[in-house]
């Protein structure tokens, strides 16, 4: 994982943390937290369950005030299409 913030001062307000268990519904948080401009960190990890042991995926999503891995202006400039397929970088 990469975090680009030094201090605690500098990292995004965490709103809420979310543990889902399916991809619809991870799929459904990360386009409502996209279209509320919010930030989030997805995690997955592996639970078993109880009495067969067999491993079911679970996924944490956590929401945040801003993006929790910012980009410098510069390189998100530098990576955007130009929209003009005979224009290469």
């Amino acid at each position: 994982m990469t975090d680009t913030y030094e201090t605690a001062a500098e990292q995004p307000d965490l709103i809420a943390t979310h543990y889902l268990t399916s991809i619809e519904d991870v799929t459904e948080h990360l386009r409502a937290a996209s279209r509320l401009g919010l930030g989030v960190r997805l995690r997955s990890y592996l639970e078993a369950e109880d009495e067969d042991e067999t491993l079911v995926e679970h996924w944490e999503v956590e929401l945040f005030t801003s993006s929790p891995v910012e980009v410098p202006v510069e390189e998100a400039e530098a990576t955007e299409p130009t929209g003009d397929p005979a224009v290469t970088s």
